[in-house]
C-alpha cells in the first residue's frame, strides 16, 4: 500500500474526470472504485495516466491487491504498455519494480511466460525491474515459476543488480545461471562505479549499508571469476576506484582480493599518482562546471601502500608517485609516501627527477606547499634547480595552475609560495626557454588586487632587477573556445603546448611585454606597479593593438566588464592609446 510519503507526493495528481479510478486507487477508497466500476457509462479502465499507466497499472504499484482484482474483474488488461513517464511497463513489471510479490504472483497466470519475457529498452520485464529495484525474492519466485528466462535477460538483469549494488540479487543470478567471464568482468566494471540512479525521484543519497553491499557486490563477482586487475578502455579498475572518495572499501576489497597496486593506465599512472592529490566524494549527480567536493584520502592511501603500492615508479614522463605527492599534499601525507620506503633509499628518492630534469622542489612550488619546499631544502634540493626548458622552482610557484576538479591556484597561494623561496635564495631572474619571466608568469593571475599585495609583490619582483619590457610569447585560446581555463601549463608542459598549440585549442601570439600580459588576463595589481615603475605604454602588439584594446578583446574577461573598465582607465590614465 502506499506509504505516507507517497500519498502527500500524490495529492495533487489524478484531478481529471478520466482519472477519477486513479484516485480512487490513491485514496484507498475501494468502495468508490467498485461503484464506478459497476456504473453506466463506466469510465475509461484503460485510461493512460502519464508516468502512471491504467488503473491496474496504478494498482499493482501501489500494491494494492484488492484494487488489481476488481479492475482485472472489471476486464481490465495487464498486459497493456504504459505510455510516458521513465519508464514504459506492464502492470506486472510495475508490481516487480515495488516489490509487490503478491500481485507478481497473481498477474504471472494472466499470461503464458514467454509474453512476461518479451520486453524492451523502453518496456522492461518483470524480470529486469525486480533484478534492478533488488527484489530477489521475486526474481526467485520468476526463475522457479519457469526456466525458460532468456539468457540475455539474465545478463541484463546481471548487469543491472551490479550497477546498483543489488547483492543478493547478483548472488541469486550467480547461484542460478552461468555467466561467461566476459560478463562477469563487465558487471565488475559496472559495479566499481558509482550507482546509478533509480528513478526520477532518487536525489542519489547513499547511505554507509549501500557502500557495504557494493563491496561485498565486488567481491562476489571476483569470486565467481571475475579479474580484479581488469583493464576497462586501458584504465584499471583500481586506477578508477582510487579518483572516488567515496570508495576505499571497493578499494580494499580489489586489493584484497589481487588487484596488483602497482598497475598503470595509458600514460603510465598507477593509483598512488591518483591519490597524491584531493580526489572527489563524487555521486550519481553532478552539474558540469561546478566544483565537486573533494578529499585527501588518506584511507586510500594507506590501503595501496600497505599491498607494497610503489612510490618510486614513474609514469612515461618519468614522475613517480612521490612527485605528485610532492605537488599535491601536505608534508605529512608527503612523508606517509616517503617512509614507505627504507630509510637507506630515501634521500636518493628525493633527488629523482623526471625525464625533464623537474625535481621535486619544482613539484611542490608548483602545488605552493610551503612545509613541503621547506622540508626539500633542508634535505639540500636546489632552490634554483633548471628544467630540460629553464623553468625554476619560483616559476612554478608563481605560474596559475588549474588543478583537478576545477580548482585553481589562487594568487595568494602563488605569491605566499614565492616570496618563501626568495627568502631561500631563489633567483628571480631567470628566463626560461619561452622567454618568460617571473613577471610574465604573474601576469597571468586575474586579480582585482583589493588589498594591493598584487602590486607590492609586483614591486618586489621589479627590485630585484626582472626586466619588465622584456616580451615573450603569449599563448591564448582560440576562436572556438567558449569559456578559457586561468590555468597555463608550466615546466616542460608548456614547451609541449607551444609546440603545437593547435592540439590544444590554442594559438601564440607574438611576443609581449608584461603588461600586455596583465591586460589580457586582468592582472590589476601587476598593471599598476608596472605603471608607477614607468613602463613603456605607448608600444603596440604587430597587429597595432594596444594593452587597453587587448583588455577589451581578452576572452578571459568576457563576463566582468567592470574589471575591463578599470583595467583600461588605468591605461589610459596612464596616458595608452585604445
Amino acid at each position: 500500500m502506499l506509504t505516507s510519503f507517497n500519498m502527500r507526493w500524490l495529492r495533487n495528481h489524478f484531478t481529471s474526470e478520466d482519472e477519477v479510478l486513479h484516485a480512487c486507487i490513491r485514496d484507498g477508497n475501494l468502495q468508490r472504485l467498485q461503484q464506478l466500476l459497476g456504473a453506466s457509462p463506466t469510465p475509461d479502465i484503460h485510461y493512460n495516466s502519464y508516468g502512471f499507466g491504467p488503473p491496474v497499472h496504478f494498482a499493482s504499484w501501489c500494491g494494492n491487491l484488492e484494487a488489481v482484482e476488481m479492475l482485472l474483474a472489471a476486464g481490465a488488461d495487464p498486459l497493456l504498455v504504459s505510455e510516458g513517464g521513465e519508464e514504459e511497463l506492464t502492470a506486472i513489471a510495475y508490481a516487480a519494480e515495488k516489490g509487490h510479490r503478491d500481485i507478481v504472483k497473481r498477474l504471472w497466470g494472466v499470461c503464458p511466460p514467454e509474453v512476461h519475457a518479451s520486453g524492451g529498452r523502453h518496456h522492461p520485464s518483470c524480470f529486469i525491474m525486480a533484478a534492478s529495484h533488488g527484489h530477489a525474492a521475486i526474481v526467485e519466485d520468476l526463475l522457479d515459476w519457469w526456466d525458460g528466462w532468456p539468457h540475455e535477460l539474465k545478463y541484463n538483469a546481471l548487469l543491472g543488480a551490479a550497477m546498483r549494488w543489488r547483492l543478493a540479487v547478483a548472488t541469486l543470478l550467480l547461484r542460478r545461471a552461468s555467466f561467461e567471464q566476459s560478463t562477469l568482468q563487465e558487471a565488475l566494471r559496472l559495479a566499481t562505479n558509482r550507482r546509478a540512479l533509480l528513478s526520477d525521484d532518487d536525489n542519489g543519497n547513499r547511505e554507509a549499508i549501500d557502500f557495504l553491499n557494493q563491496q561485498l557486490t565486488v567481491e562476489l563477482l571476483i569470486d565467481a571469476g571475475a579479474d580484479p586487475n581488469g583493464r576497462p578502455n586501458n584504465t584499471p579498475l583500481i586506477y578508477t576506484v582510487a579518483s572516488d572518495g567515496n570508495l576505499s572499501g571497493v578499494l580494499k576489497s580489489l586489493l584484497e582480493k589481487g588487484a596488483d597496486p602497482n598497475t598503470t593506465d595509458g600514460s603510465g599512472k598507477s593509483a598512488l599518482h591518483v591519490l597524491a592529490e584531493p580526489v572527489a566524494l563524487a555521486g550519481p549527480i553532478h552539474i558540469l562546471g561546478r566544483p565537486l567536493p573533494i578529499t585527501m584520502n588518506e584511507t586510500a592511501i594507506r590501503l595501496v601502500l600497505q599491498h607494497k603500492g610503489s612510490v618510486s615508479q614513474p609514469d612515461n614522463a618519468g614522475e613517480c608517485p612521490l612527485h605528485r605527492a610532492a605537488y599535491g599534499l601536505d608534508l605529512r601525507l608527503f612523508s606517509l609516501y616517503l617512509s614507505s620506503c627504507p630509510d637507506q633509499s630515501q634521500e636518493s628518492l628525493l633527488r629523482l627527477t623526471n625525464h625533464h630534469g623537474e625535481t621535486m622542489l619544482h613539484f611542490a612550488a608548483a602545488g605552493c606547499h610551503i612545509e613541503v619546499m621547506e622540508f626539500l631544502i633542508a634535505q639540500g634540493l636546489d632552490v634554483n634547480a633548471i628544467n630540460s626548458n629553464g623553468w625554476t622552482p619560483l616559476m612554478c610557484a608563481l605560474i596559475p595552475i588549474q588543478h583537478r576538479y576545477y580548482r585553481f591556484k589562487s594568487p595568494v597561494e602563488a605569491i605566499k609560495a614565492a616570496q618563501f623561496l626568495l627568502s631561500h635564495g631563489a633567483d628571480a631572474s631567470t628566463v626560461t626557454e619561452e622567454g618568460l619571466t617571473p613577471l610574465h608568469v604573474l601576469s597571468l593571475h586575474q586579480d582585482n588586487d583589493v588589498n594591493g599585495k598584487m602590486a607590492d609583490f609586483t614591486k618586489q619582483l621589479l627590485s630585484c632587477g626582472i626586466d619588465p619590457e622584456a616580451r615573450a610569447r603569449l599563448l591564448n585560446p582560440s576562436s572556438r573556445t567558449i569559456a578559457p581555463i586561468l590555468g597555463f601549463p608550466w615546466g616542460y608542459r608548456a614547451r609541449g603546448v607551444m609546440a603545437d598549440p593547435r592540439l590544444h585549442n590554442m594559438f601564440i601570439q607574438p611576443a609581449l611585454t608584461p603588461l600586455y600580459w596583465a591586460a589580457e588576463r586582468g592582472a590589476v595589481g601587476v598593471i599598476k606597479a608596472l605603471l608607477a615603475h614607468g613602463v613603456d605604454v605607448s608600444s603596440m602588439d604587430d597587429q597595432g593593438i594596444t594593452a587597453a584594446r587587448m583588455a577589451a578583446k581578452s576572452k578571459f574577461l568576457e563576463s566582468q566588464p567592470k574589471l575591463v573598465d578599470t583595467i583600461i582607465e588605468l591605461l589610459l590614465a596612464a596616458g595608452a592609446g585604445y
